[in-house]
């Protein structure tokens, strides 16, 4: 009898458990982003801005540089589902930029950097 007692409270235990588990990934899995975002720089020195809304809201996408100075900032509009820009950069001094996409709540941020490379001597004897 005692054996047949701890194998249904075990049973039940791990129905629970099980139970719980399950709805807990549910919720994972449902939890819904009102925006998808790819950012990537070219070798041509351009930073690419993807960014897919699935929320029908405004978006901004902001670029500032590391005193706060807003050097890019465009709005998507509600009707706006694909948002693709390729910003050139080349012109934009050495320093720390912040591009920056909010909407419906939400905020993405990502930094780069400029930086001037040295030239580099080559010494050759022939």
């Amino acid at each position: 009898m005692k054996n047949l007692l701890k194998s249904i409270a075990f049973a039940v235990a791990f129905t629970v458990v099980f139970t719980a588990n399950t709805f807990a990934e549910d919720k994972e899995t449902k939890k819904v982003t009102s925006f998808g975002t790819g950012i990537f720089a070219s070798k041509s020195g351009n930073i690419h801005i993807s960014v897919d809304k699935y929320a029908d809201c405004n978006a901004l996408v902001l670029v500032t540089n590391d005193r706060g100075h807003v050097m890019f900032r465009e709005v998507i509009g509600k009707d706006t589902e694909k948002f693709r820009k390729a910003l050139n950069v080349k012109n934009l001094p050495s320093g720390v930029y912040t591009i920056q996409i909010t909407g419906k709540g939400e905020k993405l941020t990502k930094t780069f950097e400029l930086s001037e490379q040295p030239a580099e001597r080559v010494l050759a004897i022939k």
